[in-house]
């Protein structure tokens, strides 16, 4: 088996602003497990986007090295043994386990002739129901689920537009509020009263108070969720945890992040990066497990996938599913 990378660069549809930083553009990583004759037998793909520290080029050497040392593995058709050899892997970005985990699961599945999702036990993904995500300076659309992002300099008159509004809203902050900026908002934010309230603050005992002035609102974090002892905090110090896939390291560990929250009564995220739609339908296979699923990120990626509601995901071929138009 050879193990091919690549790395190139990808304009975003339009802009998207939030709290901290706007990307214009990401790198696209494809990973290419193929045959000596050069048939392809199992494919990930990714993004990359500098805002987050995250570089194609490095993602892509990582990736290059821990796939051709599993290509040489008799065993790594065995999900539970890919997932061993991928937890040995500790010095690898989780980008480059995620790409490496799509690739190596998606040549598992193909050989046994299975979706992704039903060989690992997953619940059947279902209908993938969206929030609409709004960015910073975007338009707001007429009516709900909606998930706005905060933290410019128009919070508040953003938040007077939203009184009213049919839910659920969900209110997403990236962190970008402090003492000053949160009680500036507070009680528009309680008029607003919105389902979820997305990392608000990075100051914990600040999250404490605003957890107190919303007891009908769940918070959940997202910004500081990198591992399932992340996730673990998320239960001590909020009602959820947003679990980004490519974020953790690909399914193996998101699953187990989603696992935990069911079992402690969280509220279940699942979100994403701007990532082409094959990350996203990889991610999406967890839709079963999910309270809440903002899985949009290929919107602003590919222009053959217009912004809808919800979709499916198209199961009929043995590997990663597709996103069904």
């Amino acid at each position: 088996m050879i193990a091919l990378v690549d790395v190139r660069p990808s304009p975003l549809v339009r802009s998207f602003r939030v709290s901290h930083m706007t990307t214009v553009t990401v790198d696209i990583v494809t990973l290419t497990l193929t045959t000596p004759d050069g048939e392809i037998a199992g494919l990930g793909e990714i993004s990359a986007d500098p805002g987050y520290d995250q570089d194609g080029a490095s993602i892509a050497a990582e990736a290059t090295a821990l796939a051709q040392s599993l290509a040489e593995d008799p065993r790594i058709d065995d999900p539970a043994h890919l997932e061993s050899r991928l937890d040995g892997a500790a010095d690898v970005s989780a980008c480059a386990l995620m790409l490496v985990e799509m690739a190596f699961l998606d040549r598992a599945a193909r050989v046994r002739g299975l979706p992704v999702w039903k060989l690992l036990g997953l619940p059947e993904p279902g209908v993938v129901r969206l929030v609409t995500t709004v960015p910073i300076g975007d338009p707001m659309p007429a009516r709900g689920p909606l998930k706005i992002k905060l933290g410019g300099e128009d919070d508040r008159e953003v938040l007077r537009r939203l009184v009213g509004v049919p839910g659920p809203v969900i209110l997403d902050v990236n962190r970008g509020w402090d003492r000053a900026a949160w009680d500036s908002v507070r009680d528009l934010v309680a008029q607003v009263a919105p389902a979820v309230l997305e990392d608000p603050v990075g100051d914990r005992a600040l999250l404490g108070e605003v957890r107190d002035a919303l007891p009908g609102t769940s918070v959940v974090l997202d910004e500081g969720i990198g591992s399932l002892a992340d996730v673990v905090r998320a239960t001590e110090v909020a009602n959820g945890a947003n679990i980004k896939v490519m974020k953790l390291g690909g399914l193996f560990r998101a699953k187990k992040a989603l696992d935990h929250l069911t079992e402690h009564g969280a509220v279940r995220m699942i979100g994403c990066y701007l990532e082409p739609p094959r990350a996203i339908a990889y991610a999406a296979q967890l839709n079963g497990q999910a309270d809440w699923t903002d899985l949009d990120g290929h919107f602003w990626i590919s222009p053959e996938h217009p912004s809808v509601s919800e979709y499916r995901l198209d199961s009929s071929a043995p590997g990663i599913p597709v996103i069904a138009s």
